[in-house]
């Protein structure tokens, strides 16, 4: 008994004194080592695209294009209390198109598409384009679903040019259009 108490007593010193001499080369090295997940295990996008459109007088049809420029975020309601994820923001591209890779600390979010939804935060000062809706959000739904990665779509999200006559003017005026011709 003397001898294991002796001879464990040996062990545990040595393994001790390897410890001690045991470093890791990197952080990346280390995060890896304790197993932490810095290391993405899985995407989640949110994509839409904002437009602007206008009646025009001259034009016998509604009238469409995209809106560069537009800051949008997403925003997530917890059980009556807003989430802002202020790092979950995008600027729409020159085709009006915006995509957002959501931050991992929202991902396990349940019902994602009627828990969070897209808000047009600001619009170029230079737009004549107003939003063309009451509702300030626009929901989500779920456009695909595979190898770790998830993509919800806002779809479009409409604006109307402050300088257009009203819509269903002009709705009207194209449904006559196509009769005649």
């Amino acid at each position: 008994m003397t001898f294991n108490f002796l001879l464990m007593m040996i062990f545990l010193q040595r393994s001790s004194s390897m410890a001690e001499g045991f470093e890791f080369s990197s952080r990346e090295e280390m995060v890896r080592f304790a197993g932490y997940g810095e290391e993405k295990l899985s995407t989640v996008l949110i994509t839409g695209s904002i437009l602007c459109e206008a009646c025009l007088h001259s034009q016998p049809k509604l009238q469409t294009w995209p809106l560069s420029g537009a800051l949008v975020a997403i925003n997530c309601d917890m059980k009556g209390k807003w989430i802002k994820a202020s790092s979950a923001q995008a600027v729409t591209d020159e085709y009006g198109d915006f995509q957002i890779d959501l931050p991992s600390h929202l991902h396990a979010i349940p019902n994602l598409e009627s828990t969070c939804s897209v808000k047009v935060l600001r619009i170029p000062k230079n737009s004549a384009c107003k939003p063309a809706f009451a509702r300030k959000h626009k929901a989500l739904t779920l456009s695909s679903a595979g190898d770790g990665i998830r993509v919800y779509t806002a779809e479009k999200i409409k604006f109307l040019d402050l300088k257009s006559r009203s819509l269903k003017a002009c709705l009207n005026r194209e449904s006559n259009y196509k009769q005649v011709a």
